[in-house]
């Protein structure tokens, strides 16, 4: 298409200045503009759209270029008439001169102010680029929405539409079926969009439902990564989730309540532990997913009652012990939100917990970035006025601020522990004072709500890692339960390792000082090292002291052939590997390296 484009501009007959305003005060750049406009019309002669709507009209050269390319298009142009972003007052004027009246539309507005184009579906909406970055950007969010096909002009005009373009074509990427640019006088940007993604929003337009499918769904939207491919979320990587599992965990329950299981990790967890799990969502594809987290697991999968349905109105038999709502109550109103918390609270054994984790924290994006896109602007780098993915900007009808989680929380519970997190540092403020930056900065929420007291002590503990003594690591001890007899050369492969945590102290992954389940290659028949340093994997959730726990772990195989001894161990980044002082296991497994 691009080359068929290319070569119609070559052989174009049409020259814009045969319809120019006499006074224009560009008319010095009128030599460079030929090419230029030469090229909008071969892209219409190319496209042959039907419809035409045209963000920023001026003079009306683009518009008469179309027509000229494709003489029987429908062409509606809006202008706001002003002399901001290159625009001329009462170029409009001279635009409704030129522009045959019998298939042209003009308004004069501000594209700014629109949340949707007027009419609905074009078969080409041009965005002219010539403003800075946030205007570009809202233009064609709404233009995605009802062109099939989106001319950008300007994506070389300046580095902050460039910028602001790029991280567009980013978060708009699985919607997009192709683009490309022409590089010209300003560069030009062809978008063609997916056919069902306009299908879904035509209803929105026409007022009427849209019957094709939906924008999102839960493996699009919630993201099927690759460790969840390979493992299943048998093996937590991600520490939010490890410190939600820990939370779940903490006290210990016989009966535990997922409210939003998603992928099925705290489930997994607490069933392989004996736990008795009701597991909601009112995704079946989240269902679905979950289950088959325990495929091969049935023993395990006795443990767990599923329920797609809606958290709130669905019926609960008898008292639980532990609660959790992780990343489900932003997708809730707040009324919703206080019917979920009064249900949790009827439902929650006197000495229960129930455990809460949602982002973004609202100040995250309402100062924190605002402070960090100030700076930016300061610097001349561009960061776009929204920061919220457009799955985010779907599904995030109720971020969540400290205030208003504390305090719908303490309508229902009488203790509430709330406190600030990152993703690297999940025990936050518990553990030292936050400035007000911080404070802004810390993007994770996680609160806790008991009809007891609760201990932040008791809660940090679980979620900050310190440096094991040496004599605390006699007292553990690491079992290779399941291992595969061979492997090949480079693979990965799971493992499954038991965990006894003979003494007092948390075995963790979390910082500063995280403890991992690491492995050494050697030799089968020399006893020399092939492999030291192998791959960590997580202690998440948490070991607490005094207990056993049974983990899956990923090792590499090495790529040397032959019989080759796997020795587990743990090892305590930037402290020691236990091996120093622990009792090891004579459990080392010989696999085949194939």
């Amino acid at each position: 298409m691009f080359d068929l484009i290319l070569t119609q501009a070559q052989k174009m007959d049409f020259d814009f200045r045969m319809v120019a305003h006499p006074s224009d005060p560009s008319q010095n750049l009128f030599g460079e503009w030929v090419d230029y406009y030469k090229l909008k019309a071969a892209i219409a002669r190319v496209l042959q759209p039907k419809s035409i709507l045209e963000i920023g009209v001026r003079f009306g050269y683009s518009a008469a270029a179309f027509l000229h390319g494709s003489p029987e298009t429908m062409y509606v142009g809006i202008d706001n008439d002003s002399e901001s972003f290159g625009g001329c007052h009462g170029a409009i004027d001279w635009a409704r001169k030129i522009l045959p009246a019998g298939q042209t539309q003009l308004i004069i507005g501000d594209s700014q102010t629109l949340t949707r184009f007027p009419g609905g579906i074009y078969d080409l909406i041009h965005v002219d680029g010539q403003q800075n970055g946030d205007g570009t950007y809202h233009d064609m969010e709404l233009a995605v929405k009802q062109g099939r096909i989106v001319l950008v002009d300007g994506y070389h005009w300046t580095a902050i539409n460039f910028y602001a373009i790029n991280d567009f074509l980013l978060r708009y990427r699985d919607v997009i079926e192709f683009y490309g640019v022409i590089p010209g006088y300003a560069g030009e940007l062809l978008i063609k969009m997916k056919p069902d993604f306009l299908e879904s929003v035509a209803g929105s337009l026409s007022g009427k439902p849209a019957d094709s499918v939906p924008l999102w769904n839960y493996s699009t939207v919630y993201g099927i990564l690759n460790s969840f491919q390979q493992h299943h979320e048998r093996h937590i990587t991600d520490c939010r989730l490890g410190c939600m599992t820990t939370l779940a965990l903490l006290k210990s329950p016989r009966r535990l309540l997922d409210l939003g299981c998603g992928r099925g990790e705290v489930v997994y967890a607490a069933a392989s532990r004996g736990i008795a799990v009701t597991a909601i969502d009112y995704s079946e594809d989240a269902i679905a997913i979950a289950k088959s987290v325990f495929a091969g697991n049935e023993l395990c999968a006795a443990n767990v009652e599923w329920i797609c349905d809606n958290a709130i109105t669905t019926p609960l038999t008898g008292t639980y012990d532990t609660a959790v709502a992780s990343d489900s109550i932003k997708h809730m109103a707040p009324a919703e939100v206080d019917a979920l918390y009064a249900k949790v609270a009827s439902k929650l054994s006197t000495q229960g917990l129930f455990a809460v984790h949602t982002f973004p924290n609202r100040w995250y994006y309402q100062y924190d970035y605002a402070r960090r896109r100030r700076i930016a602007d300061s610097v001349g780098a561009y960061l776009p006025s929204n920061p919220r993915s457009r799955y985010e900007q779907l599904m995030h009808i109720n971020e969540q601020s400290p205030r208003v989680l504390f305090r719908q929380l303490r309508r229902h519970f009488k203790h509430v522990l709330l406190w600030f997190a990152t993703p690297q540092d999940p025990a936050g403020n518990l553990v030292r004072r936050f400035s007000r930056r911080e404070l802004a900065a810390a993007p994770d929420l996680y609160a806790v709500a008991s009809h007891e007291p609760i201990l932040a002590s008791d809660v940090a503990e679980l979620l900050k890692t310190r440096p094991i003594p040496s004599d605390a690591t006699r007292k553990v001890f690491v079992e290779l339960q399941e291992c595969p007899a061979s492997a090949a050369r480079g693979s990965q492969f799971e493992i499954s390792v038991r965990i006894v945590n003979g003494s007092g102290t948390v075995l963790c992954s979390f910082p500063p000082v995280p403890i991992y389940i690491a492995y050494h290659w050697a030799d089968a028949k020399s006893g020399s090292v092939v492999v030291y340093d192998g791959r960590r994997s997580h202690l998440l959730p948490a070991v607490p002291g005094l207990s056993t726990c049974d983990y899956h772990a990923v090792v590499s195989a090495p790529t040397v052939n032959g019989a080759m001894k796997l020795q587990i161990r743990l090892v305590q980044e930037g402290v020691r590997w236990f091996e120093e002082h622990e009792r090891v296991n004579e459990q080392d497994k010989i696999v085949i390296i194939l």
